[in-house]
Protein backbone atom coordinates (compact mmCIF):
# COMPACT_ATOMS: atom_id res chain seq x y z
CA UNK A 1 0.00 0.00 0.00
CA UNK A 2 1.45 3.37 -1.07
CA UNK A 3 0.53 6.41 1.03
CA UNK A 4 1.38 10.12 0.85
CA UNK A 5 0.71 13.04 3.18
CA UNK A 6 0.63 16.74 2.24
CA UNK A 7 0.26 19.86 4.39
CA UNK A 8 -2.20 22.35 2.84
CA UNK A 9 -1.76 24.99 5.59
CA UNK A 10 -4.38 26.53 7.90
CA UNK A 11 -4.59 23.25 9.85
CA UNK A 12 -5.47 21.17 6.76
CA UNK A 13 -3.71 18.06 5.51
CA UNK A 14 -4.41 15.64 2.70
CA UNK A 15 -3.76 11.91 2.83
CA UNK A 16 -3.57 10.01 -0.49
CA UNK A 17 -3.50 6.22 -0.63
CA UNK A 18 -3.44 3.78 -3.55
CA UNK A 19 -5.21 0.46 -2.97
CA UNK A 20 -5.01 -1.45 -6.23
CA UNK A 21 -7.18 0.43 -8.73
CA UNK A 22 -8.70 2.73 -6.08
CA UNK A 23 -7.23 6.02 -4.87
CA UNK A 24 -8.49 7.12 -1.46
CA UNK A 25 -8.20 10.82 -0.70
CA UNK A 26 -8.81 12.05 2.86
CA UNK A 27 -8.91 15.72 3.92
CA UNK A 28 -8.14 16.55 7.56
CA UNK A 29 -8.98 19.85 9.23
CA UNK A 30 -7.99 20.63 12.78
CA UNK A 31 -8.49 23.69 14.92
CA UNK A 32 -8.39 24.08 18.70
CA UNK A 33 -10.85 21.57 20.16
CA UNK A 34 -12.09 20.33 16.80
CA UNK A 35 -10.99 17.79 14.19
CA UNK A 36 -12.79 16.85 10.99
CA UNK A 37 -12.02 14.45 8.18
CA UNK A 38 -13.69 13.47 4.95
CA UNK A 39 -12.73 10.73 2.52
CA UNK A 40 -13.56 9.88 -1.07
CA UNK A 41 -12.56 6.90 -3.16
CA UNK A 42 -11.80 7.35 -6.85
CA UNK A 43 -11.41 4.58 -9.41
CA UNK A 44 -8.14 5.70 -11.00
CA UNK A 45 -6.27 2.51 -11.72
CA UNK A 46 -2.77 1.73 -10.42
CA UNK A 47 -0.32 4.60 -10.05
CA UNK A 48 2.73 4.76 -12.30
CA UNK A 49 4.26 7.77 -10.47
CA UNK A 50 3.81 9.29 -7.02
CA UNK A 51 0.92 11.79 -6.84
CA UNK A 52 1.60 15.52 -7.16
CA UNK A 53 -0.13 18.36 -5.36
CA UNK A 54 -0.53 21.91 -6.75
CA UNK A 55 -1.97 25.15 -5.33
CA UNK A 56 -3.77 27.16 -8.05
CA UNK A 57 -5.93 30.29 -8.00
CA UNK A 58 -9.03 28.06 -7.99
CA UNK A 59 -7.89 25.74 -5.16
CA UNK A 60 -5.65 22.75 -4.60
CA UNK A 61 -5.33 20.16 -7.38
CA UNK A 62 -4.17 16.58 -6.82
CA UNK A 63 -2.65 14.92 -9.88
CA UNK A 64 -2.50 11.12 -10.08
CA UNK A 65 -0.57 9.50 -12.96
CA UNK A 66 -1.88 6.06 -13.88
CA UNK A 67 -1.44 3.63 -16.76
CA UNK A 68 -4.63 5.07 -18.30
CA UNK A 69 -3.39 8.67 -18.06
CA UNK A 70 -3.62 11.61 -15.66
CA UNK A 71 -6.41 11.90 -13.14
CA UNK A 72 -7.15 15.21 -11.36
CA UNK A 73 -9.03 15.89 -8.08
CA UNK A 74 -9.91 19.40 -6.85
CA UNK A 75 -9.55 19.73 -3.06
CA UNK A 76 -11.53 22.46 -1.30
CA UNK A 77 -12.39 23.24 2.31
CA UNK A 78 -15.93 21.92 1.86
CA UNK A 79 -15.07 18.80 -0.14
CA UNK A 80 -13.38 17.30 -3.19
CA UNK A 81 -14.38 16.46 -6.74
CA UNK A 82 -12.81 14.81 -9.75
CA UNK A 83 -12.15 17.04 -12.76
CA UNK A 84 -13.22 16.06 -16.27
CA UNK A 85 -10.73 18.41 -17.95
CA UNK A 86 -7.01 18.94 -17.44
CA UNK A 87 -6.56 22.06 -15.29
CA UNK A 88 -3.99 24.72 -16.09
CA UNK A 89 -1.01 24.12 -13.79
CA UNK A 90 1.44 26.55 -15.47
CA UNK A 91 1.48 29.11 -12.59
CA UNK A 92 0.67 26.57 -9.86
CA UNK A 93 2.73 26.19 -6.70
CA UNK A 94 3.97 22.64 -6.08
CA UNK A 95 3.05 21.39 -2.57
CA UNK A 96 5.43 18.65 -1.39
CA UNK A 97 3.98 15.23 -0.54
CA UNK A 98 5.80 12.92 1.87
CA UNK A 99 5.56 9.16 1.69
CA UNK A 100 4.35 7.76 5.00
CA UNK A 101 3.70 4.39 6.57
CA UNK A 102 0.79 5.35 8.82
CA UNK A 103 -2.74 6.45 8.12
CA UNK A 104 -3.40 9.72 9.99
CA UNK A 105 -6.87 8.51 10.92
CA UNK A 106 -5.29 5.86 13.14
CA UNK A 107 -3.21 8.47 14.99
CA UNK A 108 -6.04 10.95 15.54
CA UNK A 109 -7.22 11.03 19.15
CA UNK A 110 -10.54 9.33 19.48
CA UNK A 111 -13.58 11.07 20.89
CA UNK A 112 -15.00 9.70 24.13
CA UNK A 113 -18.12 7.59 23.59
CA UNK A 114 -21.38 9.47 23.81
CA UNK A 115 -23.56 8.78 26.80
CA UNK A 116 -27.07 7.55 26.00
CA UNK A 117 -29.81 10.14 26.30
CA UNK A 118 -32.15 9.54 29.20
CA UNK A 119 -35.80 9.18 28.24
CA UNK A 120 -38.04 12.12 28.98
CA UNK A 121 -40.17 11.93 32.09
CA UNK A 122 -43.92 12.03 31.46
CA UNK A 123 -45.51 15.40 31.97
CA UNK A 124 -47.35 15.93 35.21
CA UNK A 125 -50.95 17.13 34.98
CA UNK A 126 -51.40 20.85 35.40
CA UNK A 127 -52.41 22.02 38.83
CA UNK A 128 -55.65 23.95 39.11
CA UNK A 129 -55.18 27.66 38.73
CA UNK A 130 -55.04 29.55 41.99
CA UNK A 131 -57.58 32.36 42.38
CA UNK A 132 -56.30 35.66 40.97
CA UNK A 133 -56.53 38.67 43.26
CA UNK A 134 -56.07 42.33 42.40
CA UNK A 135 -57.18 44.74 45.06
CA UNK A 136 -60.81 43.91 45.89
CA UNK A 137 -61.23 41.83 42.67
CA UNK A 138 -60.93 38.03 42.76
CA UNK A 139 -61.19 35.62 39.81
CA UNK A 140 -61.34 31.83 39.98
CA UNK A 141 -61.35 29.49 36.98
CA UNK A 142 -62.41 26.06 38.23
CA UNK A 143 -64.76 24.31 38.34
CA UNK A 144 -66.72 27.29 37.02
CA UNK A 145 -65.51 30.77 36.23
CA UNK A 146 -66.30 33.13 39.11
CA UNK A 147 -65.48 36.78 39.48
CA UNK A 148 -66.02 38.91 42.57
CA UNK A 149 -65.46 42.62 42.82
CA UNK A 150 -66.54 44.36 45.99
CA UNK A 151 -70.12 43.26 46.60
CA UNK A 152 -70.69 42.16 42.93
CA UNK A 153 -70.34 38.54 41.86
CA UNK A 154 -70.45 36.89 38.43
CA UNK A 155 -70.58 33.12 37.90
CA UNK A 156 -70.47 31.39 34.54
CA UNK A 157 -71.58 27.77 34.29
CA UNK A 158 -69.25 25.29 32.59
CA UNK A 159 -69.70 25.19 28.82
CA UNK A 160 -72.29 22.73 27.55
CA UNK A 161 -74.03 22.07 30.86
CA UNK A 162 -77.36 23.04 29.37
CA UNK A 163 -78.56 25.36 32.12
CA UNK A 164 -82.07 26.53 31.31
CA UNK A 165 -82.69 30.13 30.33
CA UNK A 166 -83.66 32.44 33.15
CA UNK A 167 -86.11 35.29 32.76
CA UNK A 168 -86.49 34.58 28.98
CA UNK A 169 -82.83 35.36 28.09
CA UNK A 170 -79.95 33.12 26.99
CA UNK A 171 -77.41 32.83 29.81
CA UNK A 172 -74.58 32.70 27.25
CA UNK A 173 -75.24 35.70 24.98
CA UNK A 174 -78.28 37.50 26.47
CA UNK A 175 -80.56 36.92 23.46
CA UNK A 176 -84.30 36.80 24.26
CA UNK A 177 -85.59 33.18 24.27
CA UNK A 178 -88.79 31.44 25.24
CA UNK A 179 -89.00 28.70 27.88
CA UNK A 180 -89.89 26.17 25.12
CA UNK A 181 -86.60 26.77 23.23
CA UNK A 182 -83.93 24.05 23.62
CA UNK A 183 -81.20 26.13 21.95
CA UNK A 184 -80.55 29.84 21.62
CA UNK A 185 -81.36 31.08 18.10
CA UNK A 186 -78.40 33.53 18.13
CA UNK A 187 -75.47 31.57 19.60
CA UNK A 188 -76.74 27.97 19.58
CA UNK A 189 -76.17 27.53 23.34
CA UNK A 190 -78.07 24.56 24.82
CA UNK A 191 -80.70 26.08 27.07
CA UNK A 192 -81.99 22.87 28.72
Amino acid sequence: MITYLGNLGSGQQVYVENQGTQTIVTLFSSSPGQQQSQSNSFSTGSWVKPPALFRTASGVILQIKTQAGNYFVRLQTNGMSSLNETPSLSNAENIPLQQTETNPTSTMPSMPPMQPIEPMKPMEPMKPMEPLRMGDMEMQMSPTMQMRMGNMELKMPPMGTGNPAKDGFCTQCGNQVSTQDKFCSRCGYQLR
